[in-house]
């Protein structure tokens, strides 16, 4: 092999290298909108709960609305990072292909919302919770989040 079939191999692992690292930013950059997304609803939600403590109206379907756009969000950087992870383990020649997701498991049938549907601490917490209980003082948010606040009477 002669000086330029080398330099024309190196040139061609550089570059597809330097691909490789354009992929795996890109891949981060897709996770962290994610994130930042995911940020923004839970900034709102928060301010929902700070509403009910103030004593103000909050509308439920609001609040649903960004319960269940979260829960998407979270179930699509998952997807995303297993994406990820699998690629990088293909590019290191492994042979062994990573299981599929497991499914989601069904929502809460008091719920009715796919807050409960995305795995996270959301979905254990409503596995016991009464969903009687509102936010408030001595209450735990942690298990309580999926539990509607009461209507105003």
């Amino acid at each position: 092999m002669g000086w330029r079939d080398k330099l024309t191999a190196g040139a061609e692992r550089a570059a597809t290298e330097a691909e490789k690292a354009l992929d795996k930013g890109k891949t981060k950059a897709g996770e962290l909108q994610i994130k930042l997304e995911m940020d923004g609803l839970a900034k709102k939600l928060g301010y929902l709960v700070f509403d009910y403590y103030r004593g103000r109206e909050v509308d439920q379907e609001l609040r649903q609305s960004y319960l269940d756009e979260l829960a998407r969000l979270e179930d699509e950087l998952n997807l995303k990072k297993a994406n990820a992870a699998a690629k990088a383990q293909g590019e290191y020649g492994s042979a062994q292909t990573p299981p599929p997701p497991p499914p989601l498991p069904p929502s809460a049938p008091d719920m009715g919302g796919a807050a409960t549907q995305a795995g996270g601490p959301a979905a254990e917490a409503a596995e016991g919770s009464s969903c009687a209980k509102p936010f408030g003082p001595g209450s735990d948010p942690e298990k309580e989040i999926n539990t509607p606040f009461p209507a105003d009477g």
